[in-house]
């Protein structure tokens, strides 16, 4: 019963990362045209170096973002393990030792 529980956890996953990439694959392309779009109409303004800067700003986010993840992911990890270590602790009782005592 528990491999059925974990396939249907890992099918889930494996389906909930394929949304993702389908979602993040569309919002590449359309920043991309945003970026095209708004490379040729800045292209033409003073003071168009300016904006130059973007790319680094958003790529600091991005590994801001990152490192958050990597963080948040460990912390998950660390607290499943004090959990499971609670759960393992835990004496279970059974009807068989319950009518020993």
């Amino acid at each position: 019963m528990n491999e059925t529980y974990i396939d249907t956890i890992e099918k889930f996953q494996a389906q909930g990362l394929e949304a993702i990439k389908q979602v993040q694959a569309a919002q590449i392309n359309a920043v991309s045209s945003f970026r095209e779009m708004f490379s040729n109409v800045t292209g033409k303004l003073p003071n168009a170096q300016n904006f130059s800067q973007i790319p680094t700003v958003v790529s600091k986010i991005s590994e801001l973002n990152s490192t958050f993840a990597v963080k948040l992911i460990e912390q998950q990890n660390d607290y499943v393990n004090q959990l499971l270590n609670v759960l393992k602790s835990t004496p279970v009782e059974t009807t068989e030792t319950a009518s020993k005592n």
